[in-house]
């Protein structure tokens, strides 16, 4: 690494995206819930103000050297049984992309949702799974990684707030992004690739934009999964936590 990670450098690229994401959108004057009307929209919605975040998002890695340690998993993976919960998410995105109507859908519109949630997952699980748990980890606890990690990608979605979202919807959708924040981390630690969670990420979103165009009844198979695959996640975060806490490095150590 380039430049040796710290919280506080985690936490000024984490802000800086968030500004320029949200200067860029608010300069198109959209309203959230518009932002899968059509391909216009979702081009000056999500994929030029992400695009331009994931572009710098990219650069800074680079420029710090951090990649590896964002991109890598270097501490223990937890069970082989944890793989379970990648499985869940990516068996509950094929369930919601395949409740998309396919048929009345514009395909030029579909290209362009996927491309553009391609961009938040590679952009969102970069900075909160990535850049984010680097520098904090080079001063806190794991239990503080984990939590302020998750804490932060739930804070990253209180942006929609100021583009027309609720404030009720918003708060749902900040305690909701925590919980699947600490389901992402958790499959981080199980895989060792910050890759799969950005492709689980990606599918998700784009199973959710698309599905708007159905009625979502196909849907309550798809929540019964994410139930147990938060249930398993809040197992095997326990593991992985007590694994990593002090007690249990120091003897090791000591075995050793």
């Amino acid at each position: 690494m380039r430049i040796a990670p710290r919280p506080l450098i985690g936490i000024v690229i984490f802000v800086a995206y968030g500004a320029v994401v949200s200067l860029l959108w608010a300069f198109t004057g959209l309203d959230y819930d518009a932002v899968a009307e059509s391909s216009d929209t979702i081009v000056s919605g999500i994929v030029v103000p992400v695009g331009i975040g994931a572009l710098l998002l990219a650069i800074v890695t680079s420029l710090l050297g951090w990649w590896r340690p964002a991109m890598r998993e270097e501490r223990g993976a937890g069970p082989r049984w944890g793989w379970a919960v990648p499985a869940i998410l990516f068996v509950i995105t094929l369930i919601t992309i395949g409740g998309i109507d396919f048929g009345r859908a514009k395909t030029s519109t579909l290209v362009l949702i996927a491309f553009g949630t391609a961009l938040v997952g590679f952009s969102e699980e970069l900075l909160t799974r990535g850049l984010l748990i680097v520098g904090f980890r080079a001063s806190l606890s794991e239990v503080w990684v984990w939590f302020w990690s998750s804490f932060a990608f739930g804070v990253l979605h209180a942006l929609n707030l100021f583009f027309g979202q609720s404030l009720a919807g918003t708060v749902r959708q900040m305690v909701f992004a925590f919980v699947l924040g600490t389901v992402f981390y958790v499959t981080r630690r199980v895989t060792g690739l910050l890759v799969v969670t950005m492709v689980i990420h990606a599918l998700w979103d784009f199973g959710i934009l698309g599905v708007d165009n159905t009625d979502g009844s196909h849907l309550v198979v798809g929540n019964l999964l994410l139930y147990i695959a938060v249930i398993l996640s809040v197992v095997l975060l326990v593991k992985i936590l007590r694994h990593d806490s002090p007690e249990v490095a120091d003897t090791v150590v000591r075995a050793e």
